[in-house]
């Protein structure tokens, strides 16, 4: 699959996943094009299993965010300058989350 490098420019990058038994993380890093973040904030596109996807040229980035409740979600998209994925209830988590007011 040949990549188009700029068109993922405006999403949200992923900064950081803690996610080392997900297919698509390599180093701490989400190697998939884009994420769904779901409704409380979990990562959808996790998936535990022993082989890996993904391409280890590509920094993840969120794609669409249905987190409707945080501050960084315009339209299903995450505005955020980044976001990080962590370990919570031993499921991946938005930790930028962030209550609207």
């Amino acid at each position: 699959m040949e990549m188009d490098k700029g068109r993922a420019c405006n999403m949200s990058s992923i900064k950081v996943c803690d996610m080392s038994n997900c297919v698509y993380n390599k180093e701490n890093r989400c190697i998939t094009p884009a994420i769904t973040v779901g409704l409380h904030a979990e990562c959808n596109t996790f998936n535990h299993n022993s082989a890996k996807g993904g391409f280890d040229y590509i920094n993840g980035g969120v794609g669409a965010c249905l987190a409707s409740d945080c501050k960084f979600n315009e339209r299903f998209e995450c505005k955020a300058p980044g976001i990080d994925v962590m370990t919570h209830n031993r499921h991946p988590d938005c930790v930028t989350f962030q209550q609207k007011k």
